[in-house]
């Protein structure tokens, strides 16, 4: 095989094996809906996202992340009996925050009050339990369905719309002696965090054409200085 056929294979090999992964790029966009802090849960918000613009590259993945998610949660006790009181222990309450995009792909963030002991007033929810503040937290990484991704691209500006909801998760508790249907358990607070919505793309094929043809230009410009 002649150095001049050496020479080009390679540099069409080059084009093949190299250029998809070096051109390979992302773009991470955020949205942090304001909470509200006077409110209790739930609450249903909405966030929008710049979309990808398909002018750009082709869209090869989307991903979604919740980041620095904080608030406050606070376990509750509910007596519906208007003339005993009743003892209560190891109540707690966990709320969560999601993120919802526009397939259906949803991300949530928890978190969960430290246990409270105590009496439940006759007829009175009891709201004597320490608040539970955290801040920080983050969920795990989220991938949007390959064939979902056309919700979230679209030709020059434009945005997302993706929801977010604020709620209580679930929340339990000991009830002492009769206080059996009479005694329920339920929390309060507020939570929001940051999205990151990831675009991982790669340019036009034109380009990807357009760097393959230099590699080859420069195989070429390395034959002649050879010959």
């Amino acid at each position: 095989m002649s150095s001049n056929i050496r020479l080009t294979l390679l540099a069409i090999l080059c084009v093949c094996l190299f250029v998809p992964a070096a051109l390979a790029d992302t773009i991470t966009e955020t949205c942090t809906p304001v909470v509200p802090n006077t409110e209790a849960i739930p609450y249903n918000l909405t966030c929008d996202v710049p979309q990808f613009d398909s002018t750009t590259g082709i869209l090869t993945g989307v991903t979604f992340q919740i980041v620095s998610a904080g608030g406050t949660v606070l376990p509750e006790q509910i007596n519906v009996n208007s003339t005993s009181s009743y003892t209560f222990t190891n109540s707690i309450a966990t709320i969560s925050f999601t993120y919802t995009g526009p397939d259906s792909t949803a991300v949530e963030v928890d978190a969960t009050s430290s246990a409270c002991s105590g009496t439940a007033p006759a007829g009175e929810t009891n709201s004597s339990c320490a608040v539970t503040n955290f801040s920080g937290l983050s969920s795990g990484l989220v991938s949007v369905p390959a064939a979902d991704l056309s919700e979230y691209e679209g030709i020059g500006a434009g945005t997302v719309i993706i929801s977010a909801s604020g709620q209580l998760l679930s929340a339990s508790g000991n009830g002492g002696p009769g206080s059996a249907g009479q005694l329920f358990f339920g929390g309060t607070g507020t939570i929001g965090g940051t999205l990151e919505v990831t675009y991982t793309y790669t340019p036009e094929p034109a380009s990807m054409a357009l760097l393959g043809g230099g590699l080859i230009a420069l195989a070429s410009l390395g034959r002649k200085r050879r010959s």
